[in-house]
């Protein structure tokens, strides 16, 4: 939030939070900045548990490539850990010039570094193997948005404390949360999950875990396009 701070609303602004799962980030986002904040998500699963989760603030259904919002609508469009599960980027960014109002703020959230710095690739490589989507680069993100004339405002990368010890983070990957380990096959997934429990067994982790993530943040245009 910090990192953010500089490119949110204050209060009485908007932001949508993209792909916002169970919420994890809505709620610390509104009570960061004051702004009132969407939550948009394509899973009716996910939608129930973010009620559950967060039963005042407003959720919606709809995909990153067909943002459900009226022209203008919103200060900022947060969008964590989801662009790689955009299939159709040059959608994405028509929507989000839809969405935002001039010159709003879109802060993508998302690990674009060399992968085998993850804390997880030497354990399950095929996670992050060539061709998957998770593999998708900053360059081709960048490329798209300019395209759409989004300019870059700011990029950082914030250390997150993934786990405070080998204990936490056998746990973490044993539930099998993360969509790059989701989509592994099940024989695979043991195979990495049985070298990182051994070697969590012998010492060979310390505590705590820590990876870097980008956060880039691109500024919209000055004014929509003729005919949006």
């Amino acid at each position: 939030m910090a990192a953010a701070g500089p490119y949110l609303p204050s209060a009485g602004g908007r932001i949508l939070d993209l792909g916002a799962g169970t919420g994890r980030f809505s709620e610390a986002l509104a009570r960061f900045c004051g702004a009132n904040v969407v939550a948009c998500e394509p899973s009716a699963a996910m939608r129930a548990a973010f009620h559950s989760n967060s039963p005042d603030t407003w959720v919606i259904g709809g995909a990153a490539e067909a943002i459900p919002s009226r022209a203008g609508a919103f200060d900022a469009v947060w969008a964590s850990q989801v662009v790689h599960h955009v299939r159709d980027l040059p959608a994405f960014a028509a929507g989000l010039r839809h969405a935002l109002r001039p010159k709003g703020h879109l802060l993508i959230r998302g690990g674009f570094g060399p992968v085998q710095e993850l804390p997880l690739y030497r354990y399950f490589p095929l996670a992050w193997a060539e061709g998957n989507a998770v593999r998708l680069t900053l360059e081709r993100i960048v490329g798209v948005l300019t395209d759409a004339d989004f300019v870059v405002a700011h990029h950082v990368q914030v250390e997150q404390t993934f786990a405070d010890n080998a204990d936490e983070l056998v746990a973490k990957v044993t539930a099998r949360s993360l969509s790059p380990l989701a989509g592994l096959s099940d024989q695979v997934f043991e195979n990495g999950l049985s070298a990182l429990r051994r070697d969590a067994d012998e010492g060979r982790i310390a505590g705590p875990v820590v990876d870097r993530l980008d956060l880039v943040v691109f500024r919209a245009p000055p004014e929509a396009s003729v005919g949006e």
